[in-house]
């Protein structure tokens, strides 16, 4: 049997242990945002969401992110993208000097001043899943901007960034109930897109919000060249049947 002294000492780790447990259980991951406004030869202005703590969940969808950013700046193909945002955009300053430089020795002119504007915020969570919605422009003074639009949908456990075929159970339903919305909006708001896509494809990624499944198209990748974004959301009175998540 154990003497008072045992039972003590076992009663105090089990207690420790227990609480821990149901910190662990109780703590729930929280966001914030990145702000980052620079401006030198180019104009750079990010605000983005940055998952708190230092959990490998957190630090696989800050790196996530973080890439996102780099990517959108990285304007240089000739170069090896950075891996930090401040080295981003450094490197976008320094492409448009070199790019400048280049101009004024052939034309004797100075390009318009570039311009980089990345935003992104927390559109759905709940205890499985968290979706954000990211969203980046760059101005070099051409005809149009270039954008890139992506959702990242997390899996809470561990951070890992999720592709439709892992948050869908039933693709093909899934894939024909996307196109019958499509259909839909092709034929009551967006009017002036041209729906003669044969080969009806899903998006690249999709997205969540309080009200359901968010599906955003540029009609580039369908085939139909315009420049009019086709977005809608599908219930998930209706979708959630076909949902892991």
């Amino acid at each position: 049997m154990f003497n008072t002294t045992s039972k003590i000492t076992v009663f105090t780790v089990m207690s420790c242990f227990l609480i821990t447990l149901s910190c662990d259980k109780d703590e729930k991951l929280s966001f914030s945002e990145t702000e980052i406004t620079k401006e030198k030869e180019t104009f750079v202005e990010i605000i983005i969401p940055k998952a708190n703590g230092k959990s490998k969940t957190a630090k696989n969808i800050n790196d996530a992110l973080t890439n996102f950013a780099c990517d959108v700046l990285n304007i240089d193909s000739a170069k090896n993208k950075s891996t930090t945002i401040n080295q981003s955009i450094d490197a976008f300053n320094a492409a448009y000097i070199n790019f400048n430089e280049t101009l004024l020795a052939d034309f004797d002119t100075k390009f318009p001043r570039w311009e980089a504007l990345i935003d992104g915020e927390v559109s759905y969570k709940n205890e499985a899943l968290v979706c954000v919605s990211m969203n980046g422009s760059i101005t070099t003074g051409a005809a149009s901007s270039s954008l890139k639009f992506k959702f990242f949908n997390f899996d809470l456990s561990n951070g890992k960034s999720l592709k439709t075929k892992d948050m869908v159970n039933n693709m093909k339903a899934f894939k024909a109930l996307v196109k019958k919305y499509y259909d839909k909006e092709l034929l009551t708001t967006y009017t002036s897109v041209n729906n003669t896509t044969d080969n009806f494809k899903l998006p690249e990624t999709i997205g969540f919000n309080e009200d359901g499944v968010i599906i955003v198209y540029d009609n580039f990748e369908l085939g139909n060249f315009t420049k009019q974004l086709v977005e809608f959301t599908i219930p998930y009175t209706v979708v959630n049947q076909y949902l892991n998540y």
